[in-house]
């Protein structure tokens, strides 16, 4: 459904990310072929927001952003650690997050099986630590218990998970983070790049129309969409 914002200004830092990522062309529309989402869904669209990294204004604007809202939400005393995926999408903004607030960045794998070589947490981590885990995107959250886990088992709480854009139509993502004692803190939602495309007319208005279907009813267009 779509969100609402008691918090003008979250609104307000909302719609100035989705503008920041449709002005550098991180948003891409294609509804012929869909990208596939973890639990067999698919989507019309696709955020790429590494596309902001060559564009040093719009990177310090989007960078000032998430400080602003991590500082806010979240708070930056108790935090000992960062997090990211290893080479995930999120690697460079994880980076970005951790120099600006002068904190340790450790790497986390989802599995280590296929190389006994590796470590699932790369990086020193102290037990007792508070990590924040720094993703690109999350749709319905299905892969980040993998992330948090290990850094669980290495003694560190994970009670923050930054994220610059999620979907924001998976109610099931709120059930999962919460039961892993996570909270979700996100830029942006398709709902607020939607709404900021139709203020620019960055996307014509038949794909808002599917956009719009699409956000509606992610199982429905899937399931029309794949036969």
């Amino acid at each position: 459904m779509v969100p609402d914002y008691a918090d003008m200004e979250l609104r307000q830092e909302a719609r100035a990310t989705a503008r920041l990522l449709l002005e550098a062309g991180c948003v891409r529309y294609d509804p012929e072929l869909p990208f596939r989402l973890a639990q067999g869904f698919e989507s019309p669209l696709h955020v790429d927001a590494r596309l902001v990294l060559s564009r040093p204004a719009a990177r310090d604007e989007l960078l000032r952003l998430a400080l602003e809202m991590i500082k806010r939400d979240i708070g930056t005393e108790g935090l000992d650690a960062i997090a990211c995926r290893t080479e995930g999408q999120g690697v460079p903004f994880a980076t970005l997050i951790a120099d600006r607030l002068c904190l340790p960045l450790v790497f986390v794998r989802r599995s280590c099986e296929d190389n006994p070589h590796k470590n699932s947490v790369e990086g020193h981590v102290e037990p007792g630590w508070r990590i924040m885990l720094v993703e690109q995107l999350v749709a319905d959250g299905a892969r980040k218990e993998a992330l948090i886990r290990p850094l669980q088992d290495a003694g560190a709480t994970v009670p923050e998970l930054f994220t610059l854009f999620q979907y924001g139509v998976f109610d099931t993502i709120h059930e999962r983070l919460s039961a892993m004692g996570v909270r979700l803190h996100a830029l942006v939602t398709w709902w607020d790049l939607l709404e900021a495309a139709g203020e620019t007319g960055r996307l014509p208005p038949e794909a808002q129309e599917e956009i719009r279907r699409f956000l509606d009813q992610p199982g429905r267009w899937t399931a029309q969409r794949t036969g």
